[in-house]
Parts: C-alpha cells; structure tokens; sequence
C-alpha cells in the first residue's frame, strides 16, 4: 500500500515537472523567432544603407566630376564665350534691324520725273492756287487754296484723265473762316474760301515696313523690319500687335508712329481692341510699332 503511494506521488512529481519542460520548450520558439526577425531587420536594414551609401557615392562622384568639368579652362572658355554673345545680342539684333531697314529703303528708293510736275501745272483750274508740293516714298502731296469746293474735284478728275497717276485723292476741304481773318476789307475779297490737300500716288505698288521696337531713348528693335509690297488701295495688316514675346521676356505696346506721325489715343485703343494696326496703302507705310517690358519678364 506504501509503495503505491510512492508511485503515485512521483508521477505526480514528473507531471510537475513536464509542465515546467513544456513551457521552457515554448519560449524557446518564440525567442528563436523573435531573434530571426531581428536578424532579418538587421539585414534589410544593412542593404538599405548599403543602397544609399552607393548612392551618396554615386551622387558625390557626379557632383565632384561636375565641379571638376566646370573649373577646367575648356568649360571656363566656354562660359566666357556664352557671355559675350549674350552681351552682344542687341548689338547684333540692331546690326540686323538696320540691314533690314536699308534693304527696304533701297527697294523703295526712287526720283520724281519732271513730267508729273508738268501734268499738275497744266490741269490745274483757274481758281486754284498751289500754296504747298511735297514729294515723299512715291507720293505727291498738293496743297492750295480755291474759291470754289468743287476746284479740287475738277482737278482730281483732270488728273485721273492724263493717266499719269495710280491713284488721286482728296485728304481734305475745308471753309475758311473768314470772320475770324484779322485783314482788311480789300483783303477779304482776295482770299480764298477754302483750303484743300491732294494725294497722288506715282506707283502700282509700295513697300510696307513694320518694325517693333524697345521704347527707349534709342529705340531698341526687337526683330528684323518685315517690309512687304502692296499695290495702291490694297489693305495692309499687322495682327498680334497687343504683345511681343522674345527670349522669355513679354513686351506690351505702348504707341505706334506711322509715317512719323504719332497715332491719337482713340486710334491706339482702337488697335490695342482689335489687337491690329491696319490701313490702305496709297503710299509708302512705314509703322514702328513701340513696346515696353511687362511687369513680371524676367
């Protein structure tokens, strides 16, 4: 009977203790797992940094290969040559827009012939006194007083009928005020009731010149003059002139000169509506169209 408690209790004794083993057993695995993880961050970390590392190297190499590149006097000689054709450029594009303007001065360059001077004299009507005569780019402007409104009309159609022009017009006919004339009596009956400008044009066709221009003191150009020939009463056009747009740098116009003369404001707000200059050609047109640099161009 004692002997089977014996037994008894030392099985009891070695479940004990197999429960201990078991558990002992356990956290050994998880530690053997834990311990696994941990290599393998070690080793994903190890090529990341390895990654990077090549990298950095790679990166540094370039940089030091760069700079190396950038203090070599080929590269040095280069940067030189690069700035002074920058510096040069406008001297170059004014070297350019003037070769391009005389181009188109020479192609329109020509001598009035007596004989026109002949024809106008010759139908010129009674009434009619020429107080004014210019000659310029192909046209023959007249100016003269009349004591008729319709003299000027008369010599328009004598003109037309001699075949000698391409083109006669009127610009204008205006009524003297004669009671704002500060003469005498016998002064007033002399003087003419009005005054009245022609245009004759001697040619089929005319040069149109179209420059953009820096507004400045000298007038930078900003491309080659376009020149183009138009025969007489056909219409000229120059579209997209609001803005000009050059090397990065945006230019908004500011005014426009055509033949000299500067265009009224109502005019410019009409070009700057409908983003055109335009106009018939009865003569030689030369439109210089001036820009300034817009806020914000570099």
């Amino acid at each position: 009977m004692t002997n089977k408690k014996k037994t008894e209790s030392a099985k009891r004794d070695m479940n004990f203790f197999s429960e201990f083993t078991s558990s002992s057993g356990q956290t050994g695995s998880y530690v053997s797992f834990i311990l696994l993880v941990l290599f393998g961050l070690l080793i994903l970390g190890g090529a990341i940094y390895a990654v990077i590392f090549l990298q950095t190297t790679t990166i540094k190499k370039d940089i030091n290969s760069l700079n190396t590149k950038m203090q070599s006097e080929t590269y040095q000689a280069e940067l030189v040559a690069y700035t002074d054709i920058n510096n040069n450029m406008d001297t170059l594009n004014q070297q350019y827009y003037d070769v391009s303007s005389l181009f188109a001065k020479v192609e329109n360059k020509e001598k009035i012939d007596s004989k026109y001077m002949d024809t106008i004299y010759d139908n010129i009507p009674k009434d009619v006194v020429i107080t004014g005569f210019a000659y310029a780019d192909g046209t023959i402007n007249l100016s003269g007083q009349c004591d008729s409104y319709y003299s000027p009309l008369d010599m328009i159609s004598n003109f037309t009928a001699a075949k000698l022009f391409t083109y006669v017009g009127i610009t204008d006919i205006t009524q003297v005020d004669i009671n704002s004339a500060s003469a005498t009596t016998a002064d007033l009956a002399l003087m003419k009731k009005f005054t009245f400008t022609i245009q004759c044009s001697l040619k089929s066709n005319y040069a149109v010149v179209i420059s953009k221009l820096v507004d400045n003191t000298v007038g930078t150009p900003l491309t080659a003059a376009k020149s183009q020939m138009l025969s007489v009463g056909e219409k000229y056009t120059e579209s997209g002139v609001n803005t000009f747009t050059d090397n990065g740098k945006t230019y908004t116009l500011s005014r426009v000169i055509i033949n000299n003369v500067l265009v009224p404001e109502a005019e410019l707000a009409t070009i700057r509506q409908n983003d055109s200059v335009s106009g018939l050609v009865t003569s030689s047109v030369d439109v210089k169209l001036f820009y300034t640099l817009s806020n914000g161009g570099n």
